[in-house]
């Protein structure tokens, strides 16, 4: 692990981490903000959805570019422009326009993810993968636990577009971090690089094959991580009433808390007891929160069952994510990440923000959360029967 913890991975970790507390930040009181405003939740889940639009192609294409020219230029746009994303929402309440801004804001942000864990997994050794990639799941989850605390404080005291302007503030820091920490760092090692060229078909049918039910139970899994991003809120405020901006604000805080405090162990256990397991019983465990949640009747339940839906992330994530870098070769790494989250990950939240308004406005918050416990069950049948022992790649590169 001691590579993974050097010099320049520090900052990389640390711009990232910025650029994630920046919307952290903003994601809670958001929901919030845009009802406010006159937004309907039909109109407010397809909001989010375009923002996940913008995710799915910037994941996939910065991951590529980071493979290519290195990681300083998807960075400096997940932090600056991500920072200028996440202003223009204090700056108009037009719904067409506000749909452009959620699209800009997922293109933008997106620069930050599979870059940022294609640089740790490419660092990583077979045998700590989902270890190494723990170290980024905790980062994420510290970012948004100390962005969802403060921001419902601050809306209650200085209102909603005070929020916005704090949060470009950090993007902003998150580039001055990376500009100075990666200053003498090469864009790229072209000599590595031409050592570790990739052979025309690396990225070939047969590679993806086994990936595919890796990618469908994933998008199953942040189907309900998307509803609980976009109507936990609503679920608080006007469901279960009686709770402010600044509770809704630890609702969110207490589930970055708990995977942060869970996600390293959970990473070293997967590599231990087996990554399948532990991402099948995070399925199982997220799917029976979403259940508790549609059923909770005061605030304290659903922080505990927000805390036990974390708990499932923090079991599923670094094991799906070491699951996954265990597969792919050492310099296609962002390229893979970035696709997974775009195509994986990112269509699963798509899909939960989505569908969850249409529920919610066709037969109501219950079933909208409901959603997310059947889409977990199908995500555990499927991980039963289809995902196979993947080989790892350096194994595969070592015989060859």
């Amino acid at each position: 692990m001691k590579k993974t913890f050097n010099r320049q991975r520090i900052t990389v970790i640390t711009a990232m981490g910025m650029g994630v507390l920046a919307s952290s930040i903003i994601r809670p009181i958001l929901p919030l903000y845009l009802t406010s405003i006159g937004v309907s939740p039909r109109v407010l889940g397809l909001m989010f959805s375009m923002a996940m639009v913008g995710m799915v192609f910037g994941e996939i294409s910065w991951g590529w570019v980071a493979d290519q020219i290195g990681i300083k230029l998807p960075l400096s746009v997940g932090t600056v422009l991500g920072g200028v994303a996440i202003l223009f929402f204090a700056l108009t309440q037009n719904i067409p326009a506000l749909f452009i801004v959620f699209l800009f804001w997922g293109l933008t942000r997106s620069a930050l993810f599979g870059p940022g864990r294609g640089y740790i997994g490419a660092g990583a050794s077979s045998s700590n993968k989902a270890a190494s990639m723990a170290i980024i799941a905790v980062i994420l989850s510290a970012s948004r636990s100390f962005g969802a605390l403060p921001s419902g404080y601050i809306a209650d005291a200085w209102g909603y577009q005070s929020v916005f302007y704090v949060a470009c503030g950090v993007a902003l820091i998150g580039y001055f971090i990376l500009l100075f920490g990666l200053k003498k760092v090469p864009s790229v090692d072209l000599k590595e690089k031409v050592a570790t060229s990739p052979s025309p078909n690396t990225l070939s049918l047969s590679f993806f094959r086994p990936l595919a039910p890796l990618c469908v139970i994933t998008f199953l899994q942040f189907l309900g991580f998307g509803i609980i991003g976009t109507f936990l809120p609503l679920l608080a405020s006007q469901v279960i009433g009686g709770i402010s901006a600044s509770e809704i604000g630890v609702l969110f805080a207490s589930a970055g808390l708990v995977s942060m405090l869970l996600g390293v162990p959970m990473g070293i256990l997967a590599d231990r007891a087996g990554k399948k397991l532990l991402m099948l019983l995070g399925l199982l465990i997220s799917g029976t929160a979403m259940t508790g949640m549609a059923f909770s009747g005061n605030y304290t339940w659903l922080i505990i069952f927000t805390i036990i839906q974390s708990i499932g992330m923090a079991m599923f994530s670094p094991a799906s994510l070491g699951w996954l870098s265990d597969s792919v070769p050492h310099q296609q790494q962002s390229t893979a990440m970035g696709a997974y989250g775009g195509l994986c990950e990112d269509t699963g939240i798509i899909a939960g923000a989505a569908l969850g308004g249409i529920i919610w406005s066709a037969w109501g918050p219950q079933s909208t959360f409901l959603m997310g416990t059947l889409a977990s069950i199908l995500g555990v049948a499927i991980g039963l029967f289809f995902i196979k022992k993947i080989v790892p790649s350096q194994d595969i590169e070592a015989k060859t």
